[in-house]
């Protein structure tokens, strides 16, 4: 059964050699934090293949000790020789993934704050049960005076899990109890030349006091008023209620400009204010516009504390919880000024009240903080549901994205394609219509010459029959005259010429057989 836990990502900031003004240049990171000198000490296994580089660090910006040959006498535990040391400048930064992710396949574990007091050693001597499955451990030094992080790689994510859960949140000896060994998955170490974490992560703080990353997860993380964030148990020992970063008093201070939150009028005296100790409403009293007691009726926020007075009412109750005050020079509960009352005779009934009031203002803020983080739950999940779905869509869109790409890709090639043969088509229209203009124009002068020739040749059919007229007439006249020609040659041979001469001759009608004759000759 695998557990969600958030996995964090160690990120080694080095100075940039090849940027402009060398490592002077890059001593001012984006982050804020100087760099310092870190160490990076690398232990392998003997039971690890031989590697001619265990280094961790850019080979451009490290000076490394480099491993040397086995020596008997230097044996420690499995490891065998020097360790492989690499030095460099820079800065050692922490980022934790914002939502949690499955640890089955992390093999690496980080062991945060371990105290200077152990030496490389005693780390060793305390990891000595699981050393059959580590490869390998680096100790990471970032010139911190009173610790250092070490990291663990196992082989198996088992060995990994069974030494988280038996040596995560004991102490790393017997004689220093509070030296708390605290433990926390790593997805990834890596190295860069600048200060932004990686997507999706956030870099784990390190407490003022101890120095300490703080990480919710391993320990109590507490942020004050002024925004600093320490562990619980680093500002339970601090001695009084200032900040022990900026000493800025954690007690609630009337403002110069206080004003109702929803009014907006500024109130004449410090006893008109009162804020809400569970979410920080400013309200005025009901004397004045009731604003206090009207948000305790919209959100139940029962317990009120007057700026003026540091008096702490309760709505439910419609009384005052106690009668001590606290003074602003040294933070100590004093009685209240005013007519006396029985709670301020009886002293042992003012401890008992105070106690009943920490009891109460402890069960409503926890029962306040229950109920924001459920609200906190509920909105987170709802934020991953819609950010799956999101997911989702976009994935979808991207990939109808990408297929309408394509399609818009080979629909260009078909377009440019048919734009060619359109090209073509469009070449061979022309010469087609030239061709048919030219043909137009062809048949059009055909068309003349025709009716120029059907002229001649009806000019010529005229003279034909004219001619035919005329060839007759002519074939008539030779027959007379050939006719006559014969007659006067037999008139001139017969004998009876002279008979002929005082003759007359007739010329009568043409039979009908030689008519018909000469209709079939027609």
């Amino acid at each position: 059964m695998s557990e969600l836990v958030s996995k964090c990502v160690l990120r080694v900031e080095v100075n940039d050699p090849s940027a402009d003004g060398g490592a002077e240049a890059s001593s001012e990171p984006k982050t804020g934090r100087k760099s310092r000198d870190i160490s990076v000490e690398t232990f392998p296994s003997r039971l690890e293949s031989p590697r001619e580089d265990w280094g961790l660090l850019p080979v451009c910006s490290r000076e490394t000790t480099p491993l040397e040959p086995e020596d008997p006498k230097s044996e420690i535990g499995f490891f065998s020789g020097n360790p492989f040391v690499e030095i460099t400048k820079g800065i050692l930064h922490l980022y934790k993934e914002d939502v949690l992710s499955d640890r089955k396949e992390a093999l690496t574990l980080c062991l945060l704050g371990v105290p200077t007091s152990m030496t490389c050693h005693d780390l060793l001597a305390f990891t000595a049960p699981c050393h059959a499955d580590i490869a390998h451990i680096r100790v990471l030094r970032d010139s911190l005076p009173n610790q250092y992080m070490a990291l663990l790689t196992f082989r198996t994510h088992d060995s990994a899990m069974e030494f988280y859960v038996t040596f995560n949140g004991g102490p790393f000896n017997s004689l220093e109890p509070d030296n708390i060994c605290r433990i926390v998955w790593v997805s990834r170490v890596e190295w860069a030349h600048d200060g932004v974490p990686p997507p999706g992560h956030t870099e784990l703080p390190i407490c003022p006091v101890c120095l300490e990353r703080m990480d919710e997860s391993v320990d109590g993380v507490l942020t004050i008023l002024c925004n600093h964030a320490f562990h619980a148990n680093c500002l339970e020992q601090w001695g009084d209620s200032t900040c022990p970063v900026c000493r800025c008093v954690q007690s609630p201070e009337q403002a110069a400009s206080s004003e109702c939150e929803q009014c907006g009028k500024v109130a004449q005296s410090a006893d008109a204010l009162w804020i809400c100790l569970i979410c920080g409403h400013v309200g005025c009293g009901r004397y004045q516009g009731g604003h206090a007691a009207l948000h305790y009726r919209e959100s139940g926020h029962c317990y009120a504390l007057q700026l003026g007075s540091h008096r702490v009412w309760d709505y439910k109750g419609d009384n005052f919880v106690h009668r001590l005050l606290q003074n602003k020079a040294d933070g100590k509960l004093v009685p209240s000024e005013g007519p006396p009352s029985e709670a301020e005779c009886a002293q042992e009934k003012v401890d008992s009240v105070q106690l009943e009031f920490t009891y109460l203002l402890t069960s409503q803020l926890e029962e306040q903080r229950l109920y924001f983080e459920d609200k906190l739950a509920q909105l987170d999940s709802i934020y991953y549901a819609e950010n799956s779905e999101l997911k989702a869509e976009v994935l979808e869109l991207s990939e109808k994205n990408s297929q309408l790409k394509t399609d818009i890709a080979n629909l260009t090639k078909e377009k440019l394609a048919l734009e060619r043969k359109i090209a073509q088509q469009s070449v061979k229209l022309n010469a087609t219509l030239n061709d048919l203009n030219e043909e137009k124009q062809l048949g059009k002068a055909l068309r003349n010459n025709q009716q120029q020739w059907q002229t001649k040749l009806g000019e010529l059919q005229a003279e034909k029959d004219t001619m035919a007229k005329e060839i007759t007439e002519l074939r008539e006249q030779v027959r007379d005259l050939m006719f006559f020609i014969d007659a006067k040659q037999v008139i001139e041979k017969s004998d009876d010429r002279d008979d002929i001469a005082g003759g007359t001759i007739t010329v009568g009608a043409e039979p009908a057989k030689n008519k018909r004759k000469g209709k079939k000759k027609r």
